[in-house]
């Protein structure tokens, strides 16, 4: 009857071993950010941008799928709402007007990393 009891403690934890351990953590929990933290656009003319400026965010670390979130789609566009692969990327393009707001990257993990936007208005023009 030990060596029944003995036999099932090892093939249970065989399997733990075999599959992860038996936590909710799954994959790696590096460190999470992106190639920039903040993105200023100011417009080349007098008043507010009519948009069209571009940046390429690069996510570094975190685990995939990863959610973008903008809160402000009048202001900016971004080509996904999630990324996924090897390097993941996603690009972000102005649509014009002048406005302060956040895009958002949430990993796997439901980890966050903030981009601060801020489209300025242009210098008024001297005569």
């Amino acid at each position: 009857m030990k060596l029944l009891k003995f036999g099932y403690v090892v093939a249970a934890s065989a399997f733990l071993v075999a599959c992860g351990g038996g936590g909710d953590n799954a994959g790696d929990l590096t460190d999470f950010s992106t190639n920039i933290d903040e993105w200023t656009v100011k417009s080349a003319e007098p008043g507010c941008s009519t948009g069209g400026a571009e940046k390429w965010v690069t996510i570094i670390g975190g685990q995939a799928p990863f959610r973008i979130r903008n809160s402000s789609p009048d202001n900016l566009q971004v080509d996904r709402t999630e990324v996924t692969g090897k390097d993941p990327v996603f690009k972000m393009t102005t649509l014009g007007g002048c406005a302060e707001f956040t895009v958002t990257v949430l990993d796997y993990h439901s980890r966050v990393v903030s981009i601060d936007i801020k489209l300025e208005e242009g210098d008024e023009e001297e005569e």
